[in-house]
């Protein structure tokens, strides 16, 4: 090969180098200023991809859209949806439980109705008077509480009531029924308890016997099956005199504070006998008791 066939071939590689570089710096820029020579990902940008859904223009709130669009109402505009149009807040529920105040009291709010379950019990409201109460505090205990004192004491007493008992009564030696001891005046009751304390079968509980002068006072009728009375007033004192601590005085005020807490409708001239009678028995238990 001559010198001037090897320095022709030594020349094309440099001469297609040359041309393809000038092709390629004459071919116009991309948008951007980056070459035409791009990835498909790339160019897909230019389809208004959006950064999580896509470019597609929808009406703000619109079920059912992608990320990125306008902000729906029922999502309360999270995430910084894209849209500036979205509810921020959402809507919020306009049922009656929601309007008026918290404990405004009212249809469907959240203030029970005085009475009911969650209401302020009576005793919890002004006009009680400040005296010490030891056993009878339990008449502070729900209705079904003494509801079901009172259904155990009636119970009970179908057997108790019939029980014999000797005593000395005035002086002379007696049988008596538990029900024929309930229905002495409260005077002779608390004389007789004094006297033959050891011997006596009497109700003691507080709770039964509050539940007693409850269901008597409201409904009238004689809870206690072949007991008749001295008088209304003798056989509450009874049971109140009996339910009372041995040691805490009874007075007018214990008896008004039992009457509000207990819902009894007490006249002011029975409170005060009930007082007088209930202060009797609770002096003979203490003496008897010694």
């Amino acid at each position: 090969m001559t010198n001037r066939n090897k320095s022709l071939h030594s020349l094309r590689p440099i001469l297609l180098g040359s041309a393809s570089l000038a092709l390629l710096l004459g071919m116009p820029l991309a948008p951007g200023g980056t070459s035409g020579f791009v990835t498909t990902a790339s160019a897909q940008t230019q389809g208004g991809s959006g950064q999580y859904g896509s470019g597609t223009t929808h009406a703000p709130g619109t079920p059912g859209q992608s990320m990125g669009q306008g902000g729906s109402t029922i999502l309360r505009g999270h995430h910084g949806q894209g849209g500036s149009t979205g509810s921020e807040s959402g809507t919020e529920g306009t049922s009656s439980d929601r309007k008026g105040p918290r404990y405004g009291g009212g249809t469907n709010t959240r203030q029970p109705a005085p009475g009911t379950t969650g209401g302020r019990p009576v005793w919890a409201k002004e006009g009680i008077p400040a005296v010490e109460l030891g056993r009878l505090s339990v008449a502070r205990a729900p209705a079904s509480v003494l509801g079901h004192a009172l259904t155990e004491t009636l119970a009970n007493w179908a057997t108790m009531s019939t029980t014999t008992m000797t005593l000395v009564i005035d002086g002379v030696t007696k049988t008596i029924t538990v029900a024929q001891l309930y229905s002495y005046p409260a005077s002779k009751f608390a004389e007789i308890v004094a006297t033959n304390y050891a011997a006596i079968v009497r109700i003691d509980s507080p709770l039964e016997n509050l539940a007693l002068i409850q269901n008597y006072a409201t409904t009238g009728v004689v809870p206690l099956s072949n007991v008749l009375p001295s008088a209304k007033v003798d056989l509450m004192g009874i049971f109140l005199g009996s339910a009372s601590d041995k040691t805490i005085p009874i007075s007018t005020d214990t008896v008004i504070a039992m009457n509000t807490i207990l819902g009894l409708n007490l006249t002011p001239a029975e409170i005060a006998s009930v007082a007088v009678a209930a202060e009797e028995v609770r002096v003979a238990i203490l003496s008897g008791h010694g």
